[in-house]
């Protein structure tokens, strides 16, 4: 067992709760980490975080992107946005997400503006899936 500390910069998901396995979406494609995993940090891309604590319980959010710092002491993961399924208002996102697409299609942007429109892309598309895994 392992532990795990998750947090936005608006609430603590997770504090210190005895963890069994977790699975990330980090920079280079999905992590999975088990006990005694190699420490490592990394930077994670918008997607799903799972997690599976020793009780048997079981969690996935939609996060954004953020560090993940994995020790002998557990995980640690610090994401700009986290959201449950239930928290994804689906007409807010197809909206916002038809906007930024949009933008990206019809406005001469600069490099950051760019960045920043594929990255709210990524965000939302990911609560998206959340919400569509949760129905399946």
């Amino acid at each position: 067992m392992f532990k795990l500390f998750f947090a936005t910069p608006g609430k603590k998901v997770v504090a210190d709760a005895e963890l069994e396995e977790i699975t990330l979406p980090a920079f280079s494609g999905e992590l999975h980490i088990l006990p005694g995993h190699a420490p490592l940090m990394t930077t994670l891309e918008a997607g799903q975080l799972k997690y599976r604590l020793q009780n048997g319980e079981t969690d996935q959010l939609a996060i954004s992107w953020g560090y993940c710092q994995i020790s002998s002491d557990g995980v640690t993961v610090l994401a700009e946005t986290a959201v449950h399924a239930q928290e994804v208002d689906v007409k807010v996102v197809n909206t916002k997400l038809q906007s930024n697409e949009n933008i990206l299609a019809t406005e001469s942007l600069s490099d950051d503006e760019w960045l920043k429109t594929n990255h709210e892309i990524a965000r939302l598309q990911a609560e998206l899936d959340l919400v569509n895994q949760a129905k399946h």
